[in-house]
Order: structure tokens, then C-alpha cells, then sequence
């Protein structure tokens, strides 16, 4: 659940628990892998979206504007937990959807819908122009005034709330660790979570997408801006984007070798995973550690971003949970 006050929001963060996930490759490989389990926060606002969502509605609620509108795709994580936020802490919500509305919605939508949140679909050239002033003059025209949250949560109130994240990790975990790991959409996450934890420390994030585009960018945007006011810091910084594990492109149907990665690992596991992010980190944890990329003995934290309910746009594997 969202927290009032920030105290809180934090010292939910803290309770967050950390799991250790043992496989024969990790066993083999010498790599010690932790998991953090942000999918457990809530059952309609897990993982990272938790985090991005908690400033972005407390700004909204400073300024008085108690409308939300955002942007998404058909399977959006996003749009699905706002509108969860929507119902629970009395906003109105307005998801602004890619594509042409189908006879009948899939789940998200579905879901999103039944928690009031008001669906407008439009063309996908009209999408990639959704931040240009003829669209949004149009939607206030329509719907009043709101607060525009990007696409993903993708703004520095969403890296602020991964920030939490990280401080909160450093404050769980005692012992030492080699890197901390997450999938990337909008590198928003990732930029929050190297901004919070400490700065001898990395951040690994797996991108998601198939051409990572101004991806590296956008990472680099926010870690400034988290540290405006520490003129020292000059980005990079301790994160690293790491591409080549996108299996095909953002969203699409995993490729049957992962597929049967997944499949064994949920068995071996018992750790379900969503197909478009965590099932892509894995994945990649998994061949980084067979080819050696982190010594014996290494010590790897995974950050579960959650996202499960998107598994029901998949034919996913029933795991054996053990």
C-alpha cells in the first residue's frame, strides 16, 4: 500500500525482505544472489511502480489537482497500478492508451477500467506525439485540469522514490555486496537506485528494449538531477547499463530459449517473474555468471520490479512452487 507520510513510506521500504535464490548455474558460477522482493509490497502496487507512483501523488495532492492522467500500452504496468492509486486515495484517473480500443480489453485494461480509471486510446502517430502541445492542449480541453505523470513514471518524482529504494537496501543489507541488478524500461529506476545506495557500490540495469536509444541519456538526466545540489558528482556514476538481453524487443513473446529458461527457473525457484522485465534480468544474471563476469564469491542483490499481473498476456509456465 501507499504511505501518508514519508517516514512511513521509508520504514515500508526497510521491511521489504530479501530472499536468497540458489541454482545450479549460480552454485556453480561461485554467486551468491539475493533477492529483493518488491513484488510482495502489494498485490496492485508492487515492485518499482510502488516507489514511482508515492511523490508523483503527493505532488498532485500539494497542488490540489485531483486528476491524474498518464500514458501506456495495452499491458501497461503503469497505468494498472495508477489506476489502483486512483481508486484507493480518491483521484480520478485518465489512462491515455497506444492503439485503437479492441472489442474487448485484455486484463490490465480490464482491471484498470474497473477501478474507474477513464480509458482514451489513440493512434500510435498520435502516441509517439503525445508530449507536443496540439495533444496535450487537446486532453485539457477534454478533461480539465490534471497532473501528468510520463509514461512508466518516467519523471524525477519517480527516480526520487527509487532513491528511497536504494537507501533503504543499504540499511537492510550488512554485509558487503558486489553490484545490485534491475530491469530497465525508462531508466528512471535505475538512476534512483544508484543515486540511493552507497557510492563505492554499483548499479547494473538490464535493458528491456531492443535499440537502447537515448536510454543511457535519460539514466544520466536524473542522476544529476538527483544530485543537484553535490556539484562533485559527474554522471556516469556508479550504474551501468548493460544491453543485449532484450530476447527480441520490449514486450514481445519470449523466444522459445527463454521460454524454457524461465520455465526451469520458476521450477528451480519457485520465484515467479513477469516476461517483459524480470524475466530478462534473470536471465541475464544467469549468463553473466556462467561466462564469468563476477568472480567466486561475488555477492549480487536483484531487485523484483514486480509487474506480475502482466503475466496473463503470456502463456506462462506453471512453476512447481518448492
Amino acid at each position: 500500500m501507499l504511505i501518508d507520510s514519508g517516514d512511513d513510506f521509508f520504514a515500508a521500504a526497510c521491511a521489504v525482505p530479501l530472499q536468497n535464490v540458489t541454482t545450479k548455474v549460480l552454485a556453480a558460477a561461485g554467486v551468491e544472489l539475493l533477492v529483493r522482493r518488491d513484488d510482495l509490497l502489494d498485490k496492485q502496487l508492487s515492485g518499482n511502480k510502488f516507489y514511482k507512483l508515492f511523490f508523483n501523488l503527493h505532488e498532485a495532492s500539494k497542488k490540489r489537482i485531483s486528476t491524474l492522467l498518464s500514458f501506456g500500452g495495452a499491458y501497461s504496468n503503469h497505468l494498472h497500478a495508477l489506476a489502483a492509486a486512483g481508486q484507493r486515495y480518491g483521484f480520478r484517473t485518465i489512462g491515455v492508451v497506444r492503439g485503437e480500443r479492441p472489442a474487448q480489453l485484455n486484463p490490465t485494461l480490464a482491471d484498470a477500467e474497473k477501478w474507474g480509471m477513464q480509458l482514451v486510446f489513440i493512434s500510435r502517430k498520435e502516441y509517439g506525439d503525445k508530449h507536443e502541445s496540439p495533444i496535450i492542449d487537446a486532453l485539457h480541453n477534454q478533461f480539465g485540469e490534471f497532473y501528468s505523470i510520463p509514461e512508466g513514471g518516467a519523471n524525477l518524482a519517480g527516480a526520487q522514490g527509487m532513491q528511497l529504494l536504494g537507501r533503504a537496501l543499504e540499511q537492510q543489507v550488512k554485509a558487503d555486496y558486489t553490484a545490485v541488478c534491475l530491469p530497465c524500461g525508462t531508466g528512471t529506476s535505475l538512476a534512483g537506485l544508484a543515486a540511493g545506495i552507497s557510492q563505492e557500490k554499483q548499479a547494473l540495469g538490464f535493458s528491456c528494449l531492443k535499440g537502447d536509444g537515448n536510454l543511457g541519456g535519460n539514466i544520466a538526466h536524473y542522476y544529476r538531477q538527483l544530485f543537484s545540489d553535490r556539484l562533485w558528482v559527474d554522471a556516469p556514476g556508479n550504474w551501468r547499463l548493460i544491453s543485449g538481453f532484450h530476447a527480441g524487443g520490449y514486450a514481445k513473446r519470449p523466444p522459445d530459449y527463454l521460454f524454457r529458461f524461465w520455465h526451469a527457473f520458476e521450477q528451480e525457484t519457485g520465484l515467479l517473474l513477469d516476461p517483459v522485465y524480470t524475466l530478462k534480468m534473470f536471465w541475464a544474471i544467469h549468463c553473466l555468471a556462467q561466462q564469468g563476469y563476477w568472480a567466486r564469491g561475488s555477492r549480487v542483490i536483484a531487485i523484483h520490479t514486480g509487474g506480475l499481473q502482466g503475466r496473463r498476456g503470456f502463456t506462462c509456465p506453471e512453476p512447481t512452487v518448492i
